[in-house]
Order: C-alpha cells, then sequence, then structure tokens
C-alpha cells in the first residue's frame, strides 16, 4: 500500500518575525505556510498521519489569525490615513515625515482635546474676536490696522458711519490695546479719532511717561478720553488684563464680571492706567470692595505690566469658549474668527537695558500665544484667525509702512515664516469675512451673541469664565 512521501517525514517548520522558514532555509511568507518533509527518516504510517493533521489543524488555525490579523493591520493603516492631518511642515526624509504625522495624531486629539475643525455651529454664525497687543510701539501699528479696517469696513457695507465696534462682538486688549478696546467699544470712537490720540500720547501708552520722579500726570490724558465711564458702560464684551502687584498674579477686567456686581466694575481711565503700567496705578472698583495695585511700568521703556500679559488672545478665547451665557453657539475654534493685532519691532539701541530686556519678554510672551493660537485653529488658521505684526526686517519704520510689509505666519518648531500677502492685504479679506457675517446676521432669525445688558448687579456668575484674581481691603492692603 502506497503512501505518500510525506507520511515518512515528519514535519518541520519555524517562524522568525512573521515569516516562515522551510528546510532548505528559504524564507516563505507566513500567509503561505508551506510545510517540508525531512528525508531519510522513517516512522509509522498511523503516528505520521495522526501528526500531519494536527499539524495542519494547526497551519489552518494559524492561518486564519494572521488573516485576520493582515485585515485589522490593514484597517488600521486606512484609520491612520484618514486621522493624518496635512503637515505644516515639508518634510524630504520618510522618517522625519512620519515623526512629524504621529505629532500631528498626538496634537489634534491629546494635546487640545479636539477634532479637526468642524462647522457644525457655523450655522448659527461665527463669533467675532478681537485682540491687540500692547506692543513696544506703543500701539502705532494697531492704530493703523485699524484705521484701515474701518474704512474697508464702511466701503464694503456702504455705511460711511460704520465703526469696527459694529462688527465685532468682543474686543480684548492689553497696553496700549487696552486703550484701543475700550475707545472703540465703550466710546464708540472712530479708528482715526483713536490713532491721533495715540499718536500724541505715545510714551504714556508705551508706559515711558512718568514715574516717581515726573511731575506730569500721566493718567490725565485717560481722563480726558473716557471721563466718568466704567467697565460696564462698554457696549460689548471687553477684557482688559493687567497685573496685580499686591497679589503677584494677573488679573482681567471684564464687562460680564461688571454688569453683574458693582465688586467687578472699575472706571476705564483707572483701567487702562493700570494696563499701559503708568506708574504704581492704584484701582479701586465702584463699591471700594476690590483694589488693586497694577505693576508699575516706570523706566520699562515700553514693558510694565503689559510685558507679563502681552497678547491677550488666548484670554479672549478662553472667555468665549467658557462663557455660555453670552457665545452659546461658540464650541470650539472653528466657530470664531479672530484678528490678532500686534506691534512693530522696535529699533535696536545698540545695548541691552531693563527695558530691552522688558520688550523682549513682552514679545516672547506674544509670540508664544500666538504660536499656540496658531496650533489650535490648524488648517484653518488662514482664514479664521488672523494675526498682523511688523515682520521685523525693517524695524523702526513707521506704521503705514508696517502695514505693506509681507505678513508673518507662525510655523510650529520653526518661528516664523513671510506670507505672500501684505498686511494690509490680509486686513482687507479681514474686512470682507466681517461684512458676511454682518449681512448674514441681518438675514437670521437665531442671535450669535447674547449681551448682558447694563442691569442691577447681583453676584457675580461669570467669574469662572475670566481669569480673576481679587485683593479686597480684608484680604491684602496696599503697601
Amino acid at each position: 500500500m502506497g503512501t505518500s512521501a510525506c507520511y515518512h517525514a515528519p514535519w518541520r517548520e519555524a517562524r522568525v518575525r512573521g515569516s516562515s522558514i522551510n528546510s532548505a532555509g528559504k524564507t516563505v511568507p507566513h500567509t503561505h505556510l508551506s510545510l517540508t518533509c525531512l528525508p531519510n527518516q522513517s516512522h509509522s504510517p498511523s503516528a505520521t498521519q495522526s501528526r500531519c493533521r494536527q499539524t495542519r489543524y494547526q497551519s489552518k488555525q494559524e492561518a486564519v489569525s494572521l488573516h485576520v490579523a493582515r485585515e485589522m493591520a490593514t484597517a488600521s493603516l486606512a484609520l491612520l490615513d484618514q486621522t493624518l492631518l496635512p503637515s505644516p511642515l515639508a518634510y524630504n526624509g520618510g522618517s522625519d515625515r512620519l515623526s512629524q504625522e504621529i505629532f500631528s495624531i498626538l496634537e489634534s486629539n491629546f494635546l487640545f482635546g479636539a477634532s479637526p475643525l468642524e462647522g457644525g455651529a457655523c450655522s448659527a454664525g461665527r463669533v467675532r474676536v478681537l485682540s491687540i497687543d500692547g506692543g513696544a510701539d506703543g500701539g502705532a501699528l494697531a492704530a493703523a490696522a485699524l484705521v484701515r479696517l474701518e474704512r474697508r469696513l464702511q466701503e464694503l457695507s456702504g455705511n460711511p458711519a460704520a465703526r469696527v465696534a459694529d462688527f465685532f462682538d468682543l474686543a480684548a486688549g492689553s497696553g496700549a490695546g487696552g486703550f484701543l478696546a475700550a475707545a472703540l467699544f465703550a466710546c464708540r470712537m472712530p479708528a482715526e479719532a483713536a490713532r491721533d490720540v495715540v499718536a500724541k500720547n505715545r510714551k504714556v501708552l508705551s508706559g515711558r511717561g512718568g514715574g516717581l520722579m515726573s511731575f506730569r500726570r500721566p493718567e490725565a490724558a485717560f481722563r480726558k478720553v473716557f471721563g466718568d465711564l466704567t467697565v460696564r458702560d462698554a457696549a460689548k464684551p471687553l477684557l482688559i488684563p493687567c497685573y496685580d502687584m499686591a497679589t503677584a498674579a494677573p488679573f482681567v477686567f471684564s464687562r460680564a464680571d461688571a454688569v453683574e456686581a458693582d465688586a467687578f466694575d472699575f472706571p476705564l481711565w483707572q483701567v487702562c492706567a493700570a494696563a499701559c503700567g503708568v506708574g504704581p496705578a492704584e484701582v479701586a472698583s465702584l463699591d471700594g470692595r476690590t483694589r488693586l495695585r497694577a505693576a508699575s511700568g516706570a523706566g520699562a521703556g515700553g514693558g510694565g505690566a503689559s510685558a507679563a500679559v502681552a497678547n491677550p488672545t488666548a484670554v479672549a478665547l478662553t472667555h468665549v469658549l467658557h462663557n455660555k451665557r453670552e457665545f452659546p453657539f461658540a464650541a470650539g475654534a472653528g466657530d470664531l474668527v479672530v484678528l490678532s493685532l500686534g506691534g512693530r519691532a522696535a529699533a535696536s539701541l545698540g545695548r541691552l537695558s531693563s527695558s530691552s530686556l522688558l520688550r523682549i519678554a513682552g514679545a516672547c510672551q506674544a509670540d508664544m500665544v500666538d504660536q499656540a493660537v496658531s496650533m489650535v485653529f490648524g488648517e484653518s488658521r488662514a482664514t479664521n484667525y488672523v494675526r498682523i505684526q511688523g515682520n521685523g526686517i525693517a524695524p523702526g519704520e513707521t506704521a503705514e509702512a508696517a502695514l505693506a510689509e509681507r505678513g508673518v505666519e507662525s510655523v510650529l518648531f520653526r518661528g516664523k515664516k513671510l506670507m505672500a500677502q501684505t498686511n494690509g492685504e490680509r486686513l482687507d479679506g479681514v474686512a470682507e469675512q466681517l461684512v458676511r457675517e454682518h449681512h448674514r446676521r441681518l438675514e437670521s432669525k437665531t442671535p450669535v451673541v447674547l449681551v448682558k445688558p447694563s442691569a442691577t448687579p447681583r453676584t457675580s456668575s461669570s467669574s469662572a469664565s475670566t481669569l480673576i484674581t481679587v485683593s479686597t481691603n480684608s484680604s491684602s492692603e496696599s503697601p
């Protein structure tokens, strides 16, 4: 009775790193397992047949398991391809490319806890945010940018009386930017008038005016502009961060809190003096329960308190996304349109001083916030997040010349890169977006923003949405 040659020899297989090695030393893919007999060995047919059946059964099970594993790997790769975000950097090497793609996955899913931006709430409209830096130039570039923006808004809307405040839902400003934000949203001041005030009081707004040895009273400029207006009198949400020396912590003046309690309502002229760091500014709420001592900008040469909170964009985004009373439809960065106005690069004086160190610290803080916000917006930062600032190629140029410069964009781990568009052209693009959103709201029945009216004060419940640090008479006394 003839038997197959394979019944007279045992089967041998070896598996190394997902492959099979036969007796001839050749590697066979594990998806096509082959059983090779070893010659010159004799065994009983019954035992050999039993061993063959057992080996075939095990091989069949292994083949099924390997097939399932291969299908799972293929599905995982497909899911990975769908999850990968376009890399902001162009790597040539394969390993660098893979590393960047892996980081993109971690960034989108873990660093910020959000999936790629979606427009789910965009059907209800997008919240328009204006953020203005202090800057070492005393707000000169920001003021010039606001003038151009307002003119463009008037042209596109066909309303010569249109103001910047009509096309934004919230304004946040630090340093000189705090003055500009308050002037536009509380006084409804035209952008050109605000620019003239900035030009006449540049030393005051940059923190170089006044001080312990000065006999001038720079806060008089703020009194003249705001009079008896308080934070509550702002027509729309307003945020102005400063630094409290009494508690060594930031303090954010917020209209949302001022509307609800007198303990959070402050005279605007004091707020702007504190934000610009003019001398040891003492700020007290209307009821006297809240007092703070702003960081002094005497001798800071353009830094002062604004060096601690140079870029208020992060403060504005946090307030909008956590204040569901006024911004009920803002669920993520995709529901926002942010215009951030920075400053020009100051001309180098050729020597290192305390004022230059403060300017460097403020510029670094502003760049860090810009980098983080750019990462949050991801690929939509070209439209949803626009940052206007000097590119530093020709420091010391006029603000109008800076608007004609090519814009700069923050790139992950690569610093900044020049853009094809100029700052002025980017402002024109923002104006078009703002006008489209304005017209869309006129035709929509669903309000995007529910601004709190100035009603009877009550215990504040919106403090959690804003970074608030209170120093009261009972807890800390001014020195």
